[in-house]
């Protein structure tokens, strides 16, 4: 009898999603009570074969790209399992890890219990990592290492799917199962190590692209929920705005310039400056990212 469905959306993340399958589908309980599910949101870099290779102990679906909160509401719809636990297909985790999500449902009937995440850029062994003061979070529900009872995802009415960028879905949901009722539990026993690649020139593009999407993402968070407590998370305020504008004058983190500095800090071997700059950049684009969202919701 399957109890838990773990649903792992992904997206062009074929070489480290192979760690979290073989990670997922290697757990001490016995593989009969779980099942795992990836939806595929429109990969195109040959994620399909190699999920081919786990064979029967995958379940695989794919979907025209249409973003992570569509992809996850399409694996809890299709879950066997009464207990749905989400990981993100970047997250490698430890060997009790569905044993550990099971056993607190088993005590708390309305949870929302959540893991740990420890963040790591080592690709060869991402279970290596030693926890950190960083990887501190109070986030009620984040789905890279999350679960719920489906009948209360059902009962919220799972994923809002407007959120089709990158970022804040989960939180979101995360209060409308709060508003149901449920507590949220930690489960130290269960461990995701969140692969994060290192800073680097030619990844930094797709760092920009995700902080851009999250901050367009920030302001729909934040007009479904008009709170205080969300223009604080998010940053959708005011004085934060003034306060970017000051730091990034002129906008020089998009200057030509900015990247010929970066680059000749990367080649020098001035690696914290140059992931200082890199973070100003983040951040910059982050704000973008809001300001282009304020400009849609405006119209």
């Amino acid at each position: 009898m399957i109890k838990a469905s773990v649903i792992i959306p992904t997206y062009n993340r074929k070489a480290i999603l192979e760690k979290t399958l073989k990670a997922i589908t290697d757990q001490s309980v016995p593989n009969e009570i779980y099942e795992v599910i990836v939806i595929d949101d429109g990969s195109t870099d040959g994620t399909k074969e190699m999920v081919k290779k786990f064979n029967h102990r995958i379940r695989y679906i794919y979907q025209e790209n249409k973003g992570r909160a569509a992809a996850r509401n399409h694996g809890i719809r299709i879950a066997r399992g009464e207990i749905i636990i989400f990981i993100d297909s970047d997250i490698v985790v430890n060997h009790t890890f569905v044993e550990a999500h099971l056993q607190k449902h088993q005590k708390h009937e309305k949870a929302i219990v959540n893991g740990l995440v420890i963040n790591t850029s080592n690709f060869e062994d991402p279970r290596s990592e030693k926890r950190k003061l960083t990887d501190y979070s109070r986030a009620s529900f984040a789905t890279g290492n999350s679960s719920v009872r489906k009948k209360y995802l059902l009962k919220a009415g799972l994923f809002d799917e407007e959120f089709n960028q990158y970022g804040w879905e989960d939180l979101e949901l995360g209060h409308r199962l709060l508003a149901l009722g449920l507590i949220k539990i930690k489960a130290n026993d269960a461990i995701g190590y969140h692969y994060n690649p290192p800073v680097s020139l030619d990844h930094l593009p797709h760092m920009l692209k995700k902080e851009w999407e999250r901050g367009k993402m920030a302001v729909l968070f934040f007009h479904k929920n008009p709170t205080l407590r969300t223009r604080l998370t998010t940053l959708y305020a005011p004085p934060f705005f003034y306060l970017e504008r000051l730091i990034n004058l002129g906008g020089w983190p998009d200057w030509q310039m900015t990247e010929k500095i970066m680059e000749w800090l990367k080649k020098s071997g001035r690696k914290n400056l140059f992931k200082f700059l890199a973070q100003f950049k983040l951040i910059h684009a982050y704000f973008k990212g809001m300001r282009e969202g304020q400009r849609e919701f405006q119209k």
